[in-house]
């Protein structure tokens, strides 16, 4: 009864190790490093993939939903809950209100925060 479905699994070929080492390189970064407890970390990741998806098809959310195996109304639900928005081409909510601080180029010292006073000597 259930040879046929061992056999289909068995065509199936295994996980990159590229995908192996995103996985890796999530945990270290915000497992290990943050303190990010694995609900969070799932979020994240889920939140970056259908991020990713929309850039790739240009935010048309019927394909991403078709290539992440999802129902385009429950695709669009997580897009809303996720705070996902359209603005020439997908951004994340947070970072367009600048909840998120943007990386520092490389030779450039942090920035300061705007509610820091100079220190005097």
């Amino acid at each position: 009864m259930f040879k046929h479905m061992f056999k289909r699994a068995a065509r199936e070929p295994s996980l990159p190790s590229r995908l192996d080492e995103l996985v890796k390189v999530y945990v270290q970064r915000y497992c290990v490093e943050q303190h990010i407890r694995l609900k969070l970390l799932m979020e994240k990741m889920e939140r970056d993939i259908i991020f990713q998806v929309l850039e790739a098809t240009h935010g048309n959310q019927r394909s991403a939903a078709q290539m992440l195996g999802l129902k385009p109304n429950t695709l669009h639900y997580k897009i809303r809950r996720m705070g996902i928005v359209p603005v020439r081409k997908y951004v994340i909510l947070d970072d367009l209100l600048g909840l998120t601080e943007p990386p520092a180029k490389p030779g450039q010292p942090p920035p300061k925060a705007a509610d820091q006073k100079p220190t005097e000597h």
